[in-house]
């Protein structure tokens, strides 16, 4: 009982880490609230109403108390996942290093942790099974555990739960027993358990093959979108340390299988190298201290999966040592904190008791809930005047800070995407635009001031929706903070061609002026996206960073939806008003690509287009 419960409560406990109960303005906590808003909206349903990184389960992964109910849930589920984190680790290692040495080396790795890691203990309990000689029930109880924990995940973040269905893959693979029994068991479980977790939470069946298709776009497009290379001597040292870390784990995964069957051999390395692959992409594509913390931690917890014989204790002892200094070097070195911050066991399960204390409690739930509504409510003080013409109106706020409609009590419609960062490629892109020109368009947009992420220029992330949108919108109320817009027919007439110019990369291109007050101008980029030998770089790592150079000034750009239709001049009888404006009205334009020499490279193409409006954004055009 003590090794299966109270110790790994215990270790739970002295190794928590402060939840962000209250709701926040923010980038981040953006997202979040959307994750939570969904489940409360009317007719918000995922995969073809709302299209993001996570899914309708994706509220689990944000225990904040956005609402009493799912805030509350999704701490309880961060309390068992830590649960089972403290749990798989301490009894990976009481396996190999005894009760005493196991609790020590898993109250560090669980303090370590930051985040909630689902993939480790699926990696200890996957390795186990691979390693267990079960009988025949028991090991199809099993697959069914490892298929539904995969369907699950599936449902709440999708690149963990593509990792930790590979590695149920692999497991089924590579057990005692019949492969095909295995497979079907564990297959058949994860099925069952995406349908049912689909329909209790109230989507659209329907929709859920849109929510596969529009999954893959994201996984597809993120690694070109979303890359950063953050720069410093410590995050450089993370890519030799981090390949050490593979190596290790490689070599404890042979040794603990030395002897044995090649299935359970091979199956084993297979397991740590495909866990290895995933958290790789996690940690090394964002690559910032953050992120490369949060690999060496993970790959510390799942090292300990792997069982040493008594006779080379010490050598695993020593391995995990080596293991264990690598992932506090890159904590402290990453996020440049002492060590002493990370590692408070008191402090932590005060911590610990306080929040459970108030997540239990109904008033103070409802406490925090209204806290967060006014933290808001202050960093976007929306006017009475703004507020009245939202009210009783759809809306949806943009480029995001969603928790802005959830402050307020808006009737939150969102787009698709409702990121807009976040449509990678021109299929997303495509969604926010057909979404617009549908029944569902929301009434109202919301716009409130932000800049690009990354250096992008806002405008561009998504060219096809930005010019639905001045075509669909007009403008009601701007301020330097917020603009309203209001939906009403579309003004706009076809596109015609400008012409097309072929150029090198890094060669500035003159942007045709627009043909008459009422039109503006954009382009189609051509040859920018990732494609050929690139994508394998891409799915491997990550590929070249764009960049789009405008009246001499460099900008992120995203290949997967340059060809969209990129505006870039308008005049003023066309655009909004500023801040909020789309069009940047340079004279040039030039696409340049990391690591290519000036001029290198296939030619890339530039097509303009122009479009006129029968209409300016703020009503008619004035006469004449």
């Amino acid at each position: 009982m003590a090794g299966w419960v109270l110790v790994p409560l215990a270790l739970m406990l002295l190794s928590w880490h402060a939840l962000e109960l209250e709701p926040q303005p923010g980038l981040d906590p953006s997202w979040q609230a959307a994750l939570h808003m969904a489940l409360h909206g009317e007719g918000v349903t995922f995969g073809n109403h709302l299209i993001f990184t996570f899914g309708p389960l994706g509220f689990l992964s944000v225990p904040t108390l956005w609402y009493g109910d799912t805030g509350s849930i999704a701490v309880l589920y961060t309390v068992l996942v830590r649960f089972a984190l403290a749990a798989a680790v301490f009894l990976g290692a009481r396996r190999s290093y005894g009760t005493v040495v196991g609790a020590v080396v898993a109250l560090l790795v669980a303090g370590a942790s930051s985040v909630v890691l689902e993939s480790v203990p699926f990696l200890i309990f996957g390795v186990w099974v691979i390693d267990g000689d079960f009988e025949r029930r028991r090991r199809l109880a099993l697959m069914a555990a490892g298929g539904a924990l995969a369907g699950v995940e599936l449902l709440n973040k999708v690149s963990i739960g593509l990792e930790i269905t590979v590695m149920a893959l692999i497991m089924a693979v590579a057990a005692r027993g019949r492969r095909r029994e295995n497979l079907g068991v564990m297959l058949g479980a994860l099925i069952v358990a995406v349908l049912l977790t689909w329909t209790l939470t109230g989507q659209d069946w329907g929709a859920l093959v849109d929510y596969a298709r529009n999954a893959s776009r994201i996984i597809a497009g993120y690694a070109a979108a979303m890359s950063i290379e953050q720069s410093g001597l410590a995050l450089t040292l993370q890519y030799p340390a981090g390949a050490l870390a593979v190596a290790l784990g490689v070599f404890g995964a042979l040794q603990m299988t030395a002897g044995g069957p090649a299935r359970r051999r091979w199956g084993v390395v297979a397991m740590w190298l495909a866990f290895c692959f995933f958290e790789y992409k996690e940690g090394f594509v964002r690559h910032d201290g953050i992120h490369g913390e949060e690999f060496f931690v993970a790959l510390m917890g799942g090292f300990l999966a792997f069982a040493w014989r008594a006779d080379r204790r010490l050598l695993g002892l020593l391995v995990t040592a080596v293991m264990l200094g690598l992932t506090a070097a890159a904590t402290m070195w990453g996020q440049e904190s002492p060590f002493s911050m990370l590692f408070d066991p008191w402090g932590d399960a005060r911590s610990a008791v306080s929040q459970l204390a108030q997540v239990s409690s109904s008033s103070e739930r409802a406490a925090i809930e209204a806290s967060g509504r006014r933290e808001i409510q202050a960093a976007f003080p929306l006017s009475a005047p703004m507020l009245a013409l939202l009210q009783g109106h759809t809306v949806h706020v943009a480029p995001y800070q969603a928790g802005v409609a959830w402050a307020y009590g808006l009737d939150w419609r969102p787009l698709p995407v409702f990121q807009s960062y976040a449509a990678f490629t021109t299929g997303l892109d495509q969604q926010d635009a057909d979404a617009l020109d549908s029944a569902r368009a929301p009434q109202r947009i919301l716009r409130i001031a932000e800049t690009g992420i990354d250096g992008r220029v806002l405008a561009f992330d998504e060219g096809l929706t930005t010019r639905t949108i001045l075509c669909r919108y007009e403008e009601l109320q701007t301020t330097p903070a917020f603009q309203v817009l209001a939906l009403g027919p579309n003004r706009c007439t076809a596109p015609v061609p400008l012409g097309t110019v072929r150029a090198a990369w890094d060669q500035a291109v003159p942007v045709p002026a627009p043909p008459n007050p009422y039109s503006f101008v954009f382009v189609r980029v051509g040859g920018v996206a990732v494609a050929g030998l690139e994508r394998l770089t891409a799915l491997l790592f990550k590929p070249a960073e764009r960049t789009v150079i405008l009246g001499g000034v460099a900008h992120r750009l995203l290949g997967g939806t340059a060809g969209d239709g990129l505006l870039l001049a308008a005049p003023a009888t066309v655009d909004f008003s500023p801040p909020f404006n789309f069009a940047p009205d340079s004279p040039t334009i030039a696409v340049g690509k990391s690591g290519q020499a000036r001029g290198g490279g296939t030619p890339i193409t530039f097509s303009f287009y122009a479009q006129s409006l029968s209409a300016g954004p703020r009503g008619a055009f004035p006469a004449g």
